[in-house]
């Protein structure tokens, strides 16, 4: 992607480059608001190293953010938790439809087990 936008092949990409190679991509402004602030020399360009680093911090925070929607959609209650009542209810819906859903003892148990913070 780095080298699709150094049109001139520099090693760098101006922030006119980086305008013009993002205007037709989905969300192409918000990419370019992101990129343009990875420009933390302030030379007007992106360097390779800049646009690692930039977009690797756009990975993590999507990575959260998919993770977050995750996981509040298993906390329907909003507790900030997931319990193994709402693991069945959502599992076992019918819009899921998982087969072989342990029942709720069995899954109480998992959680048991595997609580890092020993609160159930």
């Amino acid at each position: 992607m780095f080298q699709a936008l150094d049109v001139n092949g520099d090693g760098s990409i101006s922030l006119n480059e980086l305008k013009e190679g993002l205007a037709e991509k989905e969300n192409g402004e918000t990419l370019y608001n992101m990129l343009k602030a990875a420009d933390t020399d302030n030379s007007g360009e992106i360097d390779y190293t800049e646009f690692i680093a930039a977009t690797l911090d756009a990975q993590t925070y999507m990575r959260d953010d998919y993770l977050r929607s995750a996981f509040d959609i298993f906390d329907v209650d909003g507790s900030g938790k997931i319990d193994a009542e709402e693991i069945v209810r959502i599992l076992g819906s019918e819009e899921v439809k998982m087969e072989n859903l342990p029942n709720l003892e069995t899954i109480q148990k998992y959680i048991r087990d595997n609580d890092q913070d020993g609160d159930g």
